[in-house]
């Protein structure tokens, strides 16, 4: 799981705002307390417009010795987004990927053909409905707020992600921070929301890539 590429880096970034769905049917196998948070978590968000979010991303070996620690911004609305990340910043439409690196002068364009099981922002609101079972575990003291804590664990044993657990702010209903637990090992990458701003409106001058804004970048078409 070290060295994630961008495109990684987005959807395990998804992974905390994907829990939000207004709709969760409770099933006997699930926890009744852990689908009571995420339906409450699912009201708080579920017309959202569009939304950006500060985090910091750590990366830890087998040991929990820290390997990497990068800090990133996302933009999401619907289906398109914009994430910052490093010197790398990537746009999607939902049809096309550009990636821009600072370092390197260099755009790549793509065209946008998510794996099935990819996490993407038109699914991070059903995602984890088929093939997850959720289970409350606990409450943690973090400064002043008190975070209520979630297990969430794909039923499928061949995943390459083994859990996903999620902090959620008992009064706010926020999603502060999520880990994702890499399976056959202890490796994992914390991620932590240091600002979540919630958009009026979508913000569609922000999502779109603008040439004129890398000028002097060298464009690689790979379509």
């Amino acid at each position: 799981m070290m060295g994630l590429g961008a495109s990684r880096i987005v959807a395990i970034a998804l992974v905390g705002f994907s829990l939000i769905a207004p709709h969760i049917k409770a099933q006997s196998r699930q926890d009744p307390m852990a689908t009571k948070i995420l339906l409450e978590v699912g009201t708080r968000y579920k017309k959202l417009p569009g939304f950006s979010a500060e985090f910091t991303r750590e990366s830890q070996d087998i040991k929990g010795d820290v390997q990497s620690s990068t800090s990133g911004n996302i933009l999401v609305s619907g289906s398109k987004y914009r994430l910052k990340t490093g010197t790398t910043t990537l746009f999607c439409d939902g049809k096309t990927v550009w990636t821009a690196d600072k370092k390197i002068k260099e755009v790549s364009i793509a065209e946008y053909d998510p794996e099935p099981d990819d996490i993407t922002p038109e699914r991070v609101y059903t995602f984890y409905k088929k093939g997850y079972k959720y289970i409350f575990i606990g409450e943690v003291k973090a400064g002043n707020s008190v975070w209520q804590t979630i297990d969430l664990e794909p039923e499928n044993l061949n995943k390459e992600i083994s859990k996903i657990r999620l902090f959620v702010d008992r009064k706010t209903k926020e999603i502060r921070k999520w880990i994702v637990f890499e399976r056959g090992s202890n490796e994992r990458e914390e991620f932590e929301i240091r600002k979540f701003t919630v958009l009026g409106k979508s913000p569609e001058k922000e999502l779109r890539f603008d040439k004129a804004a890398f000028s002097g970048y060298k464009i690689v078409d790979l379509r």
